[in-house]
C-alpha cells in the first residue's frame, strides 16, 4: 500500500483536530498530511473540489475527494481495519458521501491566520 498524500483544509478547525487525531493513529507513517491553504504545487489536483472536500493522491495522478478520501485513510491505519467492511458499504451505497457531504457544508472556514508577528489580541 503506498503513502497516501492527504491535502486538508488547514482553515478548517474541525478538519485540523482530523488532521491531528489521524497522524497519531498512523502508526505505519502511511499518510503525509498537506496544508491546502499553503500548497503551491497542485500537480492535478482540482483546487475548487478541495477547497470543499479533503483531497488525496498516490501518484498526483488519480485524485479522491470527500468520502473517498476518508476511506483511504482508514485503509492505511491498523486500528480502523475492523470497520473497513462497513465503511466499504458506506462508500458503495453512496451513504458515506451524503454524511460527508453533510458535514463538509457545515464546517467552520477561519480564513485569518497568525505568525509569530501577528498584532492581534
Amino acid at each position: 500500500m503506498g503513502t497516501l498524500k492527504v491535502y486538508y483544509d488547514n482553515w478548517c478547525p474541525n478538519c485540523t483536530k482530523f488532521m491531528k487525531f489521524i497522524k497519531k493513529m498512523d502508526v505505519l507513517n502511511l499518510i503525509v498530511f498537506i496544508k491546502l491553504r499553503e500548497y503551491d504545487g497542485f500537480d492535478g489536483i482540482n483546487l475548487k473540489e478541495a477547497e470543499k472536500k479533503m483531497a488525496s493522491t498516490i501518484d498526483h495522478k488519480s485524485w479522491n475527494y470527500g468520502y473517498k478520501s476518508i476511506y483511504e485513510i482508514f485503509k492505511r491505519i491498523p486500528f480502523f481495519w475492523v470497520f473497513i467492511p462497513v465503511l466499504f458499504l458506506l462508500k458503495i451505497g453512496k451513504l458515506g458521501e451524503f454524511l460527508y457531504n453533510e458535514l463538509a457544508l457545515k464546517r467552520k472556514i477561519i480564513p485569518m491566520h497568525c505568525n509569530e508577528h501577528c498584532q492581534i489580541k
